[in-house]
């Protein structure tokens, strides 16, 4: 008799345990890896299978948790999932590195791989009227169409041949010809009916089976014809690749940062480095960190590779996501480009991983478990000894030191192909805008630039990283700001729906006649988004402009035709969130405006620099990536700021240095690493005692196991300390010593507390 462990997929945050569950008869092909469905308590759920065990290799691990068990207590699998195991040993092991690492429980880990997190669905029993019970039903469905081979039967009647039975014949000839089962689509595109296909199944000439229906997860043509010749630094980078791939001979894997200026052609080194994979017969796995970034390098991919390319993204349902699963599993398609997700992809034969613009934060995941794409892929190369390939103007700083400390190779790519220069930054202050009574969010630089790209035939990019209309109203009589009920932020006014929006809790508010404090009904709108600069900017003589937000994003592939129209010079301005400001290689931008320079630098964390820094940067890359010089007008209240001279420079290095130095004396990565565990409770009160007794519990745990040098910070209030009206208390570790910390964690009571959120490597600390 045979047993399996089975980690229960419910997305429960303190069931960490596994279970053994019985094989019956008819399910004896079961084994590790495999998807099942197992009575829990009283309802069916799905499992996934972690070990396979003997009746004896089971009592044994029983007989660990209950030295009294009994065999009659173990309940039996009731059905598998698929004919085949879901997760091979690569991908299980992954799990279980994602697990330990993110302190999460396997379950949680391996769910992570399955198109929707979970494969089947509860479908209610009624009875009577009643609801009796619930049953499960299969979620990831493959679709199917009947289709036709050639039996030897049709084969020798096709050789014998028959004039009186001529489109019988074609179709037999349809059918020998044919690489794979022919479905009736395919033959009446041939003129042959359905019918006739069913007569042949009739005589045995043809066997009847089906065929698997993929749909396209990406139905746009490419449209990019032109290869380019590398340049010496790009050639020397491919050879460095190369090599690397070669040397898996060896099991070698290795590891490289690309850090190219912006439009220095780091995507034809990717374009190169793939092409070699894949003639070795390795898969490519490209990841991109926003599906706005996804137009231009899916065509060249595309361009290059044609069938082979898949896309994954979060606007894909759950059963056009398993069919891109589908594809790479089998080798169908064996390049795949998508976001973080498109990390836990099963592949056939992994050799090459590309991160695009590494240091995006979207390649971490918020909810639970908090991983970062980046590091899962590093795992995944490893077990695969495939090559990781990471790609950036301006690195994360981790990446960065990984590099020059010699722990990853360095290629670099300074200068860019052709004429093409990098853009002259001017800085406008906006204090002095003010100052001339300009109230307006455009400069009066910008507007005069922007007339005159536009009048020259040319386009611009302008940045505002806020959204909405006005970013918070206000009672100008008493002070009173309009904050959410429910999360401790602002409400901001949206104006092509006339309401006041929560960015948070997505809760839309009525604009209210009087103050709800003061009854005064001198309520006003301070602060400037993407929908007030764009009636500013369309009000400019010859300007079209173009909004690109996550309010004009909203439906399906809509950034792709925001991109193509601005492309094909529908518009002349292009007008947006962060989402304008990075992969976007359009010749005739030349112009980028940078509006609210400093918002980002200016928060109480860490990164702020860091992700501030890199946003210009990519920003001000968009212009003069054709033949025609790129010019940036960067606007900001604070010109004295280093990080606003940095960018204005396009100086990396000297920032990293700079920033490098101050994370040493300040315990932050890459010298420290961090933890992050924030308590989430719908009462306040509680919420800071639990808070104080987990500090507290570090606290002594440190100076009792003598960890080394070890920082931990709070309680305090999150960043937003309230949302959907749960509040949020952080406590901050910053370790030398973080095997340490997380085994304390890990054997604790708070690992399974339900309104505990533990994150590992945040990407803030507020």
């Amino acid at each position: 008799m045979k047993y399996v462990l089975v980690a229960i997929n419910l997305p429960v945050k303190n069931l960490f345990r596994q279970f053994i569950y019985r094989l019956p008869e008819n399910l004896l092909q079961v084994g590790e890896g495999w998807r099942v469905i197992v009575p829990f308590g009283s309802q069916k759920v799905e499992g996934f299978v972690v070990q396979a065990f003997s009746r004896e290799e089971a009592a044994e691990v029983l007989q660990k948790d209950n030295p009294d068990f009994s065999f009659a207590g173990v309940k039996e699998v009731s059905a598998a999932l698929g004919t085949r195991p879901w997760f091979n040993d690569e991908m299980l092991q992954t799990a279980k590195w994602l697990a330990k690492y993110y302190l999460c429980s396997l379950a949680e880990a391996m769910r992570l791989f399955i198109p929707g997190k979970t494969s089947i669905r509860r479908k209610p029993v009624y009875q009577g009227g009643k609801l009796i019970a619930y049953d499960v039903e299969e979620r990831l469905k493959a679709r199917t169409v009947l289709a036709y081979n050639i039996t030897e039967a049709g084969r020798a009647a096709l050789q014998a041949g028959n004039p009186r039975a001529k489109v019988q014949m074609r179709a037999l000839e349809l059918l020998q010809q044919a690489a794979e089962p022919v479905d009736g689509k395919e033959a009446e595109a041939q003129h042959i009916s359905a019918a006739v296909l069913r007569a042949l199944a009739e005589k045995g000439w043809a066997l009847r089976t089906e065929k698997r229906l993929l749909r396209n997860s990406y139905d746009r043509q490419a449209e990019w014809k032109e290869t380019l010749q590398l340049t010496s630094e790009q050639e020397q980078a491919v050879l460095k690749i190369r090599a690397s791939l070669d040397h898996f001979a060896s099991s070698c894997p290795q590891e490289f940062l690309l850090q190219g200026i912006t439009g220095s052609g780091k995507t034809e080194v990717y374009l190169r480095a793939a092409d070699y994979a894949l003639r070795q017969g390795r898969q490519v796995l490209v990841l991109v960190p926003e599906i706005a970034l996804t137009t231009q390098i899916v065509q060249r991919f595309q361009a290059w590779f044609h069938n082979e390319v898949a896309v994954v993204h979060s606007k894909l349902s759950q059963n056009e996501r398993g069919d891109v699963w589908y594809k790479m599993r089998t080798g169908e398609a064996n390049v795949l480009i998508g976001v973080r997700s498109a990390v836990f992809a099963p592949f056939k034969n992994l050799g090459l991983v590309i991160i695009d613009e590494e240091q995006e934060n979207s390649y971490k995941q918020e909810e639970r478990p908090a991983y970062h794409a980046r590091e899962v892929a590093r795992c995944r190369c490893n077990n695969n000894s495939a090559v990781l390939l990471l790609g950036s103007a301006t690195p994360s700083l981790e990446t960065y030191y990984r590099a020059v400390s010699g722990s990853i190779g360095h290629l670099q790519l300074t200068f860019r192909p052709g004429n093409s220069v990098l853009p002259a930054v001017d800085v406008v202050d906006m204090r002095e805008e003010l100052a001339q009574k300009n109230f307006s969010v455009i400069s009066r630089k910008l507007r005069r630039e922007i007339v005159a790209a536009v009048h020259a035939g040319q386009q611009a990019v302008v940045l505002l990283n806020r959204r909405g209309y006005s970013t918070f109203v206000m009672c100008r009589d008493c002070g009173e700001t309009l904050t959410c009920p429910h999360c401790a932020v602002s409400l901001v006014y949206h104006a092509d729906e006339q309401v006041m929006r929560c960015h948070y809790c997505g809760n839309t508010y009525p604009i209210p006649r009087t103050c709800p404090d003061c009854g005064s009904r001198r309520i006003k709108f301070f602060g400037s988004g993407t929908q007030k600069a764009e009636q500013e900017i369309s009000q400019m003589p010859g300007v079209r402009v173009l909004r690109m937000d996550q309010d004009s994003t909203a439906t399906k592939l809509a950034h792709e035709e925001i991109i193509g129209r601005f492309v094909k010079k529908e518009a002349n301005v292009l007008l947006g969130t962060q989402m304008v400001a990075k992969g976007h290689d359009i010749p005739d931008v030349t112009l980028v405006g940078i509006l609210a320079a400093d918002s980002a630098l200016n928060l109480p964390d860490f990164r702020a620099s860091e992700r501030g820094f890199s946003l210009l940067i990519q920003a001000a890359g968009r212009a003069g990536r054709g033949d025609k010089p790129g010019r940036v007008v960067l606007q900001t209240y604070d010109p004295e700021n280093e990080v606003i001279n940095f960018a204005k420079k396009q100086d990396y290095e000297t920032f990293a240095k700079r920033e490098l130095a101050q994370r040493k004396v300040l315990l932050y990565p890459p010298y420290g690493q961090i933890i992050k565990l924030t308590v989430i409770d719908k009462n306040e009160k509680k919420a800071w005692e639990l808070g104080d007794e987990v500090a507290l519990f570090l606290r002594n745990r440190c100076e009792m196991e003598k960890w080394g040098r070890t920082e931990i910070m709070g309680p305090f209030p999150s960043g937003v300390a309230k949302v959907r009206d749960l509040y949020r208390i952080n406590i901050v570790v910053k370790s030398m010593d973080m095997e340490k910390v997380k085994n304390c964690l890990s054997g604790s009571r708070f690992r399974t507390v339900k309104n505990i959120y533990f994150d590992v490597d945040p990407i803030t600390a507020i």
